[in-house]
């Protein structure tokens, strides 16, 4: 405990687990005294499943980022990365923005730390592809597409104009889906803008290694999305992985080769390697072991005391599964929920009451692809195309954090109703330096000819 006799709670990451378990304690605060820490490198948590919207142009990208200290006011907010981690200690040393080393000792801790892009050591992987797990890799996704429209109708050369027009997603669940389609609509709009290219001269393939897509909308809405992507002219290969992506020509398992544009990799998640900087028990695939009621345990089911998990970096046990052992998919419907159950039970631990477990049957699926599209099965009713993009909207609508949030999105979607969709590309905010450079490169070259024109008169 603090001086003042507050119990210390430090919650590693600010995502949805990190959020809601310190918004949760919060609340309890009247009640609890307890001293707050969230530490996270972002000054926000991302609303990962309106990314899709944000690369269609639907929500701006700041429309999905919560700004924590504004969320948290009542918790101390600390911008960095964990640097190493003793469980039996209960100590912390973090690295903070600006490269301060700062130890943090606590009595209660949560693993609250996500995952990351899974990824295999594919040749060209890492310098051609990117991810889809971010608001900068939305940005950027959206941006490259547009931008690869504008070279394709300024250039003559037919193979810089079909690699240009190409892109490729390696990963069929249903954020790669849910991204490919919004993108693939937005294309088809760009393109109009441009007399000189046509719709076909657009190249979009989805690549998956299983035998289906979206499979986490069950086998036949899995199906039925299958044959809308390839109505909509997507080139889906199913049971096919990609070989290697150097020089950016994506060369598959089934023999094509495909020089593409742009590449996209969404192809699953892992837990978080910052875990590898800690002692805290892991299972087999890397995630942090936890019970039922979110307490991390050792191999032999003992509870570490003060040290909680949850969330996509967690190993949760589902009870209500027929089939044992089974375990809570990382989504956010059980990030959500986990995360408010933990507040109430590391609050019930500080005042010695009995800690709940986390139960929870799933309430289905939802994927959107694309305005007015989507496939939806909420607690066995299955539902398509325009009133499974309607229950999207409505879930998200109520499930994104904070009044502001919800009223910034919903504003935009009835903005994006009657308006024409914004085509414009901001690639040059990833390089803003690039015209005062050049500008001061240009100026500099200009007093050098000036001054050899005057050496040469003189």
């Amino acid at each position: 405990m603090t001086s003042s006799g507050k119990t210390r709670v430090l919650i590693l990451g600010g995502g949805y687990v990190g959020l809601y378990t310190a918004w949760g304690l919060q609340k309890q605060l009247g009640n609890v005294p307890l001293d707050i820490t969230v530490l996270e490198p972002n000054p926000y948590m991302t609303y990962q499943p309106l990314l899709p919207e944000v690369a269609g142009g639907h929500v701006l990208s700041s429309d999905v980022a919560v700004n924590l200290r504004r969320t948290l006011k009542k918790c101390h907010v600390l911008r960095g990365e964990l640097a190493s981690l003793d469980c039996e200690a209960r100590t912390a040393e973090a690295l903070l923005m600006g490269g301060k080393r700062e130890t943090l000792t606590y009595d209660h801790v949560v693993f609250a730390l996500g995952a990351i892009t899974r990824v295999f050591p594919t040749p060209g992987l890492e310098e051609h592809a990117v991810g889809f797990k971010t608001i900068e890799e939305a940005d950027y996704v959206r941006n490259t597409m547009l931008n690869n429209v504008a070279l394709a109708a300024a250039t003559s050369d037919p193979e810089v104009r079909r690699r240009a027009l190409t892109f490729v997603f390696i990963g069929g669940g249903y954020t790669g889906v849910e991204a490919m389609a919004e993108l693939h609509d937005l294309s088809k709009t760009a393109i109009k803008d441009y007399p000189e290219l046509e719709e076909k001269d657009l190249t979009w393939v989805l690549v998956e290694a299983l035998d289906r897509v979206a499979q986490e909308v069950g086998p036949e809405l899995s199906e039925w999305t299958l044959q809308r992507l390839r109505e909509r002219g997507i080139d889906v290969r199913l049971k096919t992985t990609m070989k290697s992506c150097e020089d950016s020509v994506v060369e598959l398992s089934d023999g094509d080769k495909l020089p593409s544009g742009l590449i996209v990799w969404t192809a699953g998640v892992t837990p978080n390697p910052v875990l590898d900087k800690t002692n805290v028990p892991r299972g087999p695939k890397g995630h942090v072991n936890a019970n039922t009621r979110m307490q991390v345990i050792r191999e032999d089911e003992s509870v570490v005391e003060g040290t909680w998990a949850a969330g996509d970096n967690a190993q949760i046990p589902n009870l209500t599964e027929e089939k044992q052992p089974a375990y809570y998919p990382p989504n956010a419907q059980n990030a959500v929920r986990q995360a408010k159950l933990l507040a109430r039970n590391i609050a019930a631990a500080v005042r010695g009451e009995e800690i709940r477990e986390y139960r929870h049957k799933s309430l289905g699926a939802l994927a959107e692809f694309g305005v007015g599209k989507g496939a939806a099965n909420i607690r066995g009713l299955k539902l398509r195309g325009l009133p499974a993009w309607l229950a999207h909207r409505a879930y998200h609508g109520m499930a994104l954090p904070t009044f502001n949030r919800k009223w910034r999105v919903i504003t935009r979607w009835l903005t994006d109703a009657v308006a024409k969709p914004n085509v414009s590309s901001l690639a040059a905010v990833e390089n803003p330096r690039r015209d005062f450079v050049e500008g001061l490169r240009e100026q500099r070259e200009q007093r050098e000819r000036q001054d050899r024109e005057k050496k040469q008169d003189g």
